[in-house]
């Protein structure tokens, strides 16, 4: 009697688990990752929807505003102050 057999090699990568990770890996999840009992955050995502958020919010707030209130300096220096967080500065190379 002979029966054959198949193999099959996986060589999709598996996930590491966290005892197997080096020391300069644990150290990076460490700094980029917020973890949290329930979930893990990156914490540049983060930083980066929040700021966005609160922008928008100061954006759509000062042009209502400069629409409907005739003293607008406030307001065009809040919308400077914003685009210049957004804008880069030239450089010259």
């Amino acid at each position: 009697m002979s029966e054959e057999v198949e193999l099959t090699i996986n060589t999709t990568p598996r996930e590491k688990n966290t005892s197997e990770l080096s020391d300069t890996e644990k150290d990076f999840r460490r700094t980029i990752f917020w973890k949290s009992c329930c979930f893990e955050l990156d914490r540049r995502a983060v930083k980066f929807f929040s700021q966005l958020t609160i922008s928008l919010i100061v954006i759509i707030f000062s042009l209502y505003q400069l629409y409907r209130d005739k003293n607008t300096d406030i307001y065009l220096s809040l919308l400077t102050m914003i685009m210049g967080v957004y804008v880069e500065a030239p450089r010259l190379h």
